[in-house]
């Protein structure tokens, strides 16, 4: 299935071909969960481990983005990879166009953008307060969002504990 084609090269997308390998399989369906505030940052953040003449891996991606999701609670880690990004941005315009090795990085964003974030992502959540979403004048916690998009899932024929987070 054709999506279009590339920004950059201008070569056709084809859907198929994205989901052919089973770690690029798992990646899009992470982001595709994430939402945009924080799955659009994340991919950013994932292009700076790219080595400068070869591509980064899907399974490696795959892999870089659990960790990094494990790093702290999602407003948190949003910031976080936000500045990393934009930091990261302007260092490599200045000098050499190094790819990073490992989160510590992103690490030190996290610490000065919440002290608690350094705690697991789990501890983190038990500590926040519980948000709720209004949509047109009805209230409806995390958890009944969740069960309504598990129950969409299921309606469309997707079984959507394949898009977990695994830890």
């Amino acid at each position: 299935m054709k999506l279009g084609r590339c920004p950059v090269c201008h070569s056709h997308l084809h859907l198929d071909a994205l989901i052919q390998d089973e770690a690029g399989s798992e990646l899009l369906g992470l982001l595709s969960v994430l939402g945009r505030p924080l799955a659009r940052p994340l991919v950013q953040y994932l292009a700076l481990f790219r080595p400068a003449k070869s591509d980064l891996s899907n399974a490696r991606a795959l892999n870089l983005a659990q960790e990094a999701l494990a790093l702290a609670d999602r407003d948190s880690l949003t910031v976080a990879l936000q500045d990393t990004v934009r930091s990261l941005h302007e260092k490599r315009q200045r000098s050499e166009n190094k790819p990073l090795k490992n989160h510590n990085y992103l690490k030190q964003v996290l610490a000065s953008v919440a002290p608690d974030a350094r705690r697991p992502a789990a501890e983190a959540e038990n500590h926040r307060p519980t948000v709720t979403e209004k949509k047109q004048g009805m209230e409806e916690s995390p958890e009944e969002a969740q069960r309504k998009w598990e129950a969409h899932m299921r309606k469309l024929g997707i079984d959507p504990n394949q898009y977990k987070v695994k830890k």
